[in-house]
């Protein structure tokens, strides 16, 4: 294989520039399949020194397979590069091994040698910050993207009989709520599932806030103020995205008696693009 040829070969297969294709060649005696090893050591090399930089953009990505789905982060240091081809397939290629095999699988070499190929290809630090699985016994999966791809979710709702999963009032309320978790970021479902500690905390802010009040006014103040506390923070305390005079839970109620049936919420989960997940 002629120089120019195998230059040729080397770029299609590793997607590295030509500079880096002719210098590995070079030291490879013209074998291009040393050459690659030659690419992929010279990458695993360069990320590392790229560890300390910051990588703040990038995308989340949800991908359902029955009553399977995956959430993933991956970041990059630009927008340019989280709107590539590459960078999605590797998003994409993590979605596939999470749901395959578990979502510690993204720690796993076949993915961190990706990281390393297209870190090394396109020169900035990359990496698949976190995964999460959602696998549904009774329910259905729901999942939302928003329009920016910096924002996912994936909930499970679950109808009583089966016939209830198929229905149009039942689709949409799924796509609802996907949605509702999407926009109002609520912290957990219920009140009885917000942490103590943040409870706690709440609690002592809201009494620093009234100490200056009439004793025989406190306690109504502070449990005024948890009211509104749980209201924005339990999801189905929160007021519906499309019709704020209602709560989730009463939304979820009326397209229960719509279609005769008991539905309930099982559990959710939102990546936002450089934040700690939810619920």
């Amino acid at each position: 294989m002629g120089s120019v040829d195998a230059v040729k070969a080397l770029r299609e297969r590793t997607g590295a520039g030509m500079m880096d294709c002719k210098a590995a060649l070079a030291a490879s005696g013209g074998d291009v399949e040393k050459a690659i090893d030659f690419l992929r050591k010279k990458g695993m090399a360069q990320v590392a020194k790229r560890a300390g930089r910051e990588a703040r953009e990038g995308l989340v990505m949800a991908r359902v397979n029955g009553t399977k789905a995956a959430l993933v982060e991956a970041n990059c240091e630009t927008d340019f590069v989280a709107r590539t081809e590459d960078f999605k397939g590797l998003a994409s290629l993590s979605l596939d091994e999470a749901l395959s095999h578990g979502e510690n699988a993204i720690q796993a070499e076949k993915i961190t040698q990706k990281v390393a190929e297209l870190s090394g290809k396109i020169g900035e630090k990359i990496l698949v910050r976190r995964a999460k699985v959602v696998q549904s016994s009774d329910g259905t999966i729901f999942s939302y993207i928003h329009s920016n791809n910096k924002l996912g979710v994936i909930v499970e709702l679950s109808a009583s009989r089966a016939e209830s999963k198929n229905n149009a009032a039942f689709q949409e309320l799924g796509k609802d709520l996907a949605m509702q978790v999407a926009a109002s970021n609520p912290l957990c479902l219920k009140r009885s599932e917000v942490p103590a500690a943040v409870l706690e905390r709440e609690k002592a802010i809201f009494k620093e806030e009234v100490k200056d009040k009439p004793e025989n006014i406190v306690e109504k103040i502070i449990q005024g103020k948890l009211g509104k506390f749980y209201q924005s923070n339990c999801l189905l305390e929160q007021p519906f995205i499309k019709d704020d005079k209602i709560s989730v839970q009463k939304l979820i109620e009326g397209i229960a008696k719509k279609i005769s049936d008991t539905l309930e919420i099982k559990q959710f989960v939102r990546f936002q693009l450089g934040e700690s997940s939810s619920a």
